[in-house]
């Protein structure tokens, strides 16, 4: 008994065995064809390039991207001082006029500089006035369509 035990033994580790070896070998084929696809008509010496290729163009783009955003940088600075908010108001300033053909336009900058122009129309005349805005005030006294006008350039999405 003690034989045919061992027998048995012997035998199902002998399969157990032939069964890992059969994974083995399906395992190190499997990995055979994948590096064979994966190195197609090249050699290490060939990768070695593309990976010192594709090193400088990383660094290349780096490079560039910094430049970039130090432009960007001074775009935006420099935009603090382009016309950015504009803001209109039509009025009539005179009873024997309609139509609202006057109009009082305010073009700001990101610091709410810039001038006001207004329109003022009637029959006999049109006269266009021009007054300086520093941080959204002036030093000439403003009209109520033209301090409109300022709030509305403020209060107005920018360009």
């Amino acid at each position: 008994m003690g034989k045919i035990n061992f027998v048995y033994i012997s035998l199902i580790l002998s399969i157990i065995n032939a069964i890992f070896l059969i994974v083995i070998w399906w395992h190190q084929r499997s990995l055979n064809k994948l590096k064979k696809t994966f190195f197609a008509g090249r050699n290490g010496k060939d990768l070695e390039d593309v990976l010192l290729t594709l090193s400088l163009d990383l660094k290349n783009t780096r490079d560039e991207q910094l430049v970039l955003e130090e432009h960007l940088t001074e775009l935006k600075r420099n935009f603090q001082f382009a016309i950015q908010k504009v803001g209109t108001v039509r009025f009539s300033p005179f009873a024997d006029t309609g139509g609202n053909l006057s109009f009082a336009l305010a073009l700001l900058d990101g610091e709410d500089c810039g001038v006001i122009i207004t329109n003022m129309h009637s029959r006999d005349y049109n006269r266009i006035y021009l007054k300086k805005i520093l941080h959204g005030k002036s030093e000439i006294a403003l009209t109520n369509e033209e301090l409109k006008a300022i709030d509305l350039a403020k209060t107005s999405p920018q360009i």
